[in-house]
């Protein structure tokens, strides 16, 4: 009974800790202040019958004249028509207890426009300048804050100043020239909305500002996502580390470490450490693997959500194919392949699965696969370096920081506590039984290039 009890225990402590956490957190902060009730408050404009739109539109010093627009019924516009205080009233009544510009409301002004009530209000500082001559708008940015939105609002539209476009990939947002709109219906948005790390970078267009908009994120957001994403990936780092150590070490003759000898056995039994030299076998699994890999994760994918080329199923079925890549190019080249060039081979066959996802699915919403794929390509030189006398340190290092670029990409602004250290250890355990599994192979092979060059 001890041990049920003691579950029993573990379950009650963590299940109070996700209560404790749902219950601290704040209420969902209302993009349009005035265009409630929301979820977390009921405020509301009398006589309202609707949520209405928001329109921003951002000047060209960084500060901003926010537009609401909410529809009422004829009685209430008659009644404002004629009392303006009663106007006044039910605006100042209509405003949410959470909104986004909550303490830094300027210059607020009403008029009804025939059966819509019209709020205009100012907020400084908005947007600031950044690289070159972009601005970004970061005023919506939380950071790591628990601050979240709601949109509330039917649709929300932010207008750079005339003569500007938007030079930056907002999700969620349907962007056209100088106007970023959130309506809740763009189907490529995943199903997020108005997200809580908003930048959008504004210039006067073309490659240029496009590239100073994302660097001026890039230095926003960079330090600390680093410094996070560190924290979090260190343990799984360590241990992806270790895993491409032990697979790379296990080589051909030599039986001291126990780490050669497990994977040098596990290899035997699966008939990849018998091949002569020069034979082709060993390339051939990969590739079978690989291409049989790629299919049947389509075909896994359609079935399982009902469409032929699902995102997620993509993305797996591009690591099938880049494994695949790697098997048929050391088949033809291999022989001719010194450490840097199994190195660029491991880049393009990611930067290629990158493609490949691309071409089939769209932009990349999942690169977490990717990253993960790139560490297990990486050991086809560490196998290779580790055969021919050498340590490959640097190589070791970069798949020790797989993890934190995952962190990094994925989950940028995530917090570095303990649960989410803990977390992250558990997330990436999956992959790092990914790396060993299919990164063996590729040791192997790696090995037996080193081998046939002495």
């Amino acid at each position: 009974m001890r041990p049920l009890v003691l579950a029993v225990l573990c379950c009650s402590v963590v299940g109070l800790a996700g209560v404790a956490v749902v219950a601290g957190a704040p209420p969902p902060s209302q993009v349009c202040g005035v265009c409630g009730p929301g979820i977390g408050d009921d405020a509301a404009l009398e006589g309202a019958t609707g949520h209405g739109t928001l329109d921003v539109y951002v000047d060209e010093t960084g500060d901003s004249r926010w537009s609401a627009r909410i529809p009422v019924t004829p009685g209430a516009a008659e009644r404002y028509r004629e009392n303006a205080t009663a106007l006044e009233a039910a605006v100042d009544g209509a405003w949410g207890r959470y909104h986004a510009a909550a303490g830094d409301v300027r210059a607020v002004e009403s008029s009804l426009d025939r059966n819509v009530v019209v709020v205009n209000y100012t907020v400084n500082g908005l947007a600031r300048r950044g690289v070159g001559d972009t601005w970004v708008v970061d005023y919506f940015a939380t950071g790591t804050s628990r601050t979240h939105y709601e949109r509330v609002a039917e649709r929300v539209t932010i207008h750079t100043p005339d003569g500007t476009v938007v030079t930056n990939r907002i999700p969620g947002a349907e962007v056209d020239d100088n106007t970023a709109t959130w309506t809740g219906e763009n189907e490529r948005s995943g199903g997020d909305d108005f997200g809580e790390q908003l930048y959008l970078t504004y210039g006067t267009g073309g490659v240029f500002d496009t590239a100073n908009g994302y660097a001026t994120i890039g230095l926003a957001v960079g330090p600390g996502v680093l410094v996070r994403a560190v924290s979090i990936g260190i343990v799984p780092g360590v241990m992806i580390g270790l895993v491409g150590a032990f697979v790379g070490r296990g080589s051909i003759g030599d039986r001291t470490s126990f780490a050669r000898t497990v994977v040098d056995e596990t290899a035997a039994r699966l008939g990849l450490q018998d091949a002569p030299l020069g034979s082709r076998s060993l390339e051939e699994s990969i590739v079978a693997v690989g291409a049989i890999g790629a299919i049947v994760l389509l075909l896994f994918g359609a079935v399982r959500t009902g469409s032929a080329l699902s995102p997620g199923a993509v993305v797996l079925s591009s690591l099938g194919f880049g494994y695949a890549l790697i098997g048929v190019t050391v088949s033809r080249i291999g022989d001719r392949l010194e450490m840097r060039g199994l190195v660029g081979l491991v880049v393009i066959a990611t930067i290629a699965a990158a493609g490949y996802t691309r071409l089939l699915a769209g932009p990349v919403v999942y690169p977490l696969p990717l990253v993960f794929g790139f560490a297990t390509g990486l050991c086809l030189p560490i196998g290779f370096a580790f055969e021919r006398g050498r340590t490959p340190i640097g190589l070791l290092g970069v798949i020790a920081l797989v993890p934190s670029a995952g962190i990094a990409l994925v989950y940028p602004m995530t917090t570095a506590h303990v649960w989410n250290v803990a977390i992250g250890v558990l997330l990436f355990l999956p992959w790092i039984a990914v790396v060993a599994l299919f990164g063996t192979p590729l040791a192997l092979l790696g090995r037996q290039l080193g081998t046939s060059r002495k």
